[in-house]
């Protein structure tokens, strides 16, 4: 019945079916945004996700690997999808070559962005990408961060949809339902959309789900699907709280979905379930005011400069005499107007604002500052030490500056920082969250955060039937999936 009334769906709405059923198997990739090896384990345990425990029986090997700076989704789908995630700072940064501010959920600056982008392969052609920030060079289907559009008749698709999942899925209609008037109850005082904002990313997940589904029905090749709604559910309340687990038990539910169907079409899938970033419970430090600013502004002691705290959206003017702050989870790219082209040497930052990053670090919640030294060479300051990195690979330890940091993770965090440290997106001094316990200072109003390098988010997974070595990189993994695409 599910069948025919996919196919139905498909005929109305002028969606064509391959004909290459059955030549050649076909891959899906599952990306759960957010979701952390640590907190996958903690879920599995708490049976919250009984179709994931029911593959890893089947013969999937659930694997961690390193994602590194920044732990963010734009960079680790560019790396996954492109080939490359050089120059991708975060998740909201100023683009120095397009001139524009980019945030990976605004459609216009990414489209931008992703056009001009060095990429080294597209791995989507021939297939389908849903809700991801790029398109992956998707030739069937693309509902991505920069490209909304499907096929004719989009319009009216959604009400199609709900039709649909009502007759299909009554129970998960029913468990949206539940969990935004739970919402709404809790929260209702504090943040009366809530509950609107809980339906919302809900059915954003059913949606996900539902695409992914008819394009099986359609044999496509390739399909890529990022279900979004646990990351933001973490950010909110943390990534091991109760209402981030029932999100992710509903993404668990999609997954069962999508593998009943896919055994159902006819058609052979590999299925991949992996993650992109983790999130590192975090204490947000602007949660009562614009801390961060008012330290910054503290730090620069110079009342004729504007410091604004922006996620970006409009061109800026270089004439003006501002310093952009840009938060992204647990860091803040710092940009000087003057140097929104060409960034700043620290030469010329000690001219203008002598003593500003001691300044900087002698705040609570400033953890590491890094700052370009000259034309080769970058330094990261800490409260307890100092490392140098050239632009040759080359480094230096200067006593402690990963003090707190787990032993298992420093030489990993130091191979990214040679990386990271060469970005020229960077802003003219990036600002790291410090680190106290197991908690981590956010920029940005989160109970769970990333973009940086501490704690589980730079720690994501990969479940499959992959033949993965223990301790490969992300770039290895990653890899190997597009050698098993071809």
């Amino acid at each position: 019945m599910r069948d025919r009334l996919f196919r139905l769906f498909l005929r109305l709405f002028g969606f064509s079916i391959s004909k290459k059923k059955g030549t050649k198997k076909g891959v899906i990739i599952i990306l759960i945004d957010g979701l952390s090896y640590e907190s996958l384990q903690t879920a599995l345990q708490k049976k919250k996700c009984p179709t994931l425990k029911k593959l890893l029986k089947k013969g999937y090997e659930l694997q961690r690997y390193y994602c590194g700076l920044p732990a963010s989704t734009t960079a680790t789908e560019a790396l996954l999808l492109y080939g490359n995630k050089n120059n991708i700072p975060g998740f909201t940064w100023f683009d120095r070559d397009i001139g524009e501010f980019v945030r990976g959920n605004r459609s216009y600056e990414l489209s931008r962005f992703e056009d001009s982008y060095q990429k080294e392969r597209y791995l989507l052609t021939n297939g389908s990408s849903i809700m991801s920030v790029y398109t992956g060079g998707a030739t069937e289907l693309s509902l991505s961060g920069r490209n909304l559009s499907l096929t004719r008749s989009f319009s009216i698709m959604g009400t199609v949809h709900y039709l649909l999942m009502t007759i299909l899925y009554p129970l998960q209609l029913l468990r949206a339902l539940m969990i935004s008037g739970k919402m709404l109850i809790l929260y209702s005082r504090s943040n009366p959309h809530v509950a609107k904002e809980t339906m919302a990313t809900l059915f954003l997940g059913q949606f996900s789900c539902f695409l992914t589904e008819v394009e099986i029905m359609r044999n496509t090749e390739k399909i890529f699907v990022d279900f979004l709604h646990y990351d933001e559910f973490a950010h909110e309340h943390g990534p091991n709280h109760p209402t981030a687990f029932s999100a992710l038990r509903s993404i668990d539910r999609y997954i069962k979905r999508i593998v009943n169907t896919a055994k159902s079409s006819g058609q052979t899938y590999d299925i991949i379930i992996i993650s992109d970033h983790g999130q590192t419970p975090s204490t947000p430090y602007d949660i009562h005011s614009p801390r961060s600013e008012f330290e910054i502004k503290e730090a620069l002691q110079d009342e004729t400069r504007t410091v604004m705290k922006t996620y970006g959206g409009f061109i800026p003017d270089t004439n003006l005499k501002k310093l952009y702050v840009v938060p992204a989870g647990s860091t803040l790219q710092l940009y000087f107007t003057e140097s929104l082209k060409k960034p700043m040497l620290r030469e010329e930052l000690d001219k203008l604002y002598p003593r500003f990053i001691e300044h900087l670090l002698s705040f609570h919640g400033f953890g590491w500052v890094l700052v370009r030294e000259n034309e080769n060479e970058s330094i990261l300051i800490g409260k307890h030490g100092s490392i140098r990195f050239e632009k040759n690979g080359n480094y230096s330890i200067d006593k402690k500056p990963f003090e707190g940091l787990p032993i298992d993770d420093i030489e990993n965090t130091i191979q990214s920082f040679k990386d990271y440290s060469t970005f020229k997106n960077n802003g003219d001094i990036v600002i790291f969250g410090s680190v106290t316990g197991e908690h981590v200072v956010s920029f940005e109003k989160h109970k769970g955060t990333h973009g940086g390098f501490f704690g589980p988010m730079v720690h994501p997974f990969i479940i499959s039937t992959l033949k993965l070595e223990k301790d490969m990189s992300m770039e290895m993994i990653f890899q190997k999936i597009e050698y098993n695409m071809k």
